[in-house]
């Protein structure tokens, strides 16, 4: 139990982290430079360390996995300006039906009925979190909309390398494939800052990064030791139905980024949804 409420604590804490950082206005390539590339060393020290079997077919099934990894960071980052932390997480917590689906379509596993209610309410939760807005009055517009979207496909698509991966059995090389991630990330937020810096590296990035970064680093952590004691069907709709759930409060509380109505329905059918779906 302990360990578990660990997990949901580490992995709640990155996008916290992230929009606290936000709202000190650091700048957000900068932290997420930091952030990547903190990760990527200690996953790569520990990759270095255990020289596991299959590392070449990590490194390749990370490159598309870390591709779309990055993309949540880019568009969570404007996601949360104009609609906050609680819908935003909604969105990217509901992706896990994209790898569920590609379970049914691509390795024939048939969905349980409560799977299948799952699918369906995530289909309901999505437009009502889409049409919510927000912490901001700002009117909803075809690109905010497919930055919500965007939030939905790539975290999908990121699960489901994860689990392509998983599924060539080369487990032993998570390291591997985490630290070609995040240097993914790394990289691509290098170039951003880079191209956009208006001001040097400075020691508020390089903290909130390092702060970001160990997030990262022990959400994985843990994930893998959680995993190891309790079947991934009964930690998964747990890990983000109370990550979801902690992360609306929290935020609620400590920043007023309050939900409407209709955010209040669409995170409630979404908390439902998960739970479901990984039933």
């Amino acid at each position: 139990m302990l360990l578990l409420t660990a997990t949901i604590v580490a992995n709640t804490s990155f996008a916290l982290i992230l929009r606290a950082a936000q709202r000190r206005h650091a700048n957000d390539m900068a932290v997420g430079m930091i952030n990547y590339l903190f990760a990527s060393i200690f996953f790569g020290i520990l990759g270095l360390i255990s020289r596991p079997d299959g590392a070449t077919t990590a490194a390749a099934y990370a490159l598309a996995g870390g591709s779309f990894n990055v993309m949540i960071y880019l568009l969570l980052l404007p996601a949360m300006r104009f609609r906050g932390v609680a819908i935003s997480i909604a969105m990217v917590r509901l992706a896990v039906v994209i790898p569920l689906a590609a379970a049914i379509v691509v390795w024939n596993e048939a969905p349980s009925s409560v799977q299948t209610y799952g699918i369906l309410l995530a289909f309901v939760a999505v437009p009502m979190l889409s049409l919510e807005k927000g912490i901001s009055d700002a009117p909803l517009t075809m690109r905010r909309i497919a930055v919500l979207l965007g939030l939905l496909l790539c975290n999908g698509m990121t699960l489901l390398m994860l689990k392509a991966f998983q599924m060539t059995g080369f487990t032993g090389a998570r390291p591997i494939y985490l630290g070609v991630v995040f240097a993914i990330g790394a990289v691509v937020c290098a170039i951003a800052w880079l191209r956009g810096r208006k001001a040097p590296l400075g020691a508020l990035e390089i903290k909130w990064g390092i702060l970001l970064g160990t997030s990262n680093a022990l959400t994985n952590i843990l994930i893998f030791a959680t995993l190891d004691v309790l079947l991934a069907s009964v930690m998964f709709p747990i890990l983000a139905a109370a990550g979801l759930s902690l992360s609306t409060i929290f935020a609620a509380i400590a920043w007023r980024e309050i939900p409407g109505k209709l955010g209040w329905a669409g995170i409630a059918v979404a908390v439902v949804a998960i739970v479901l779906a990984n039933l």
